[in-house]
């Protein structure tokens, strides 16, 4: 197997940046802005509101894991209570 000469991997190196800056070039910079803001947003409502216990249990049962990629049918309710109490800070 032929050794790569330092030149040779510049070159590449230099294509690799050209072509990550075209990419850059055609994303929607502020759309991915405001989505990361609103993440963030929420996902700190989402401690604040919440308990220690409460949290546990709603990433317990929203992460998905190797033998269960969905949400429960029997868990769906209180799914829909924890983000409720979530999102508007009530019991």
């Amino acid at each position: 197997m032929a050794k790569k000469s330092k030149a040779n991997r510049a070159g590449m190196a230099v294509g690799l940046a050209g072509r990550a800056w075209e990419y850059g070039k055609k994303v929607d910079w502020p759309a991915v802005w405001m989505r990361a803001r609103w993440l963030t947003h929420h996902t700190q409502r989402l401690y604040n509101n919440l308990t220690p216990a409460e949290r546990k249990e709603f990433l317990d049962l929203v992460v998905p894991t190797k033998t269960s990629k969905l949400v429960a049918k029997e868990d769906r309710a209180r799914v829909t209570e924890l983000v409720s109490k979530a999102f508007s800070g009530s019991k």
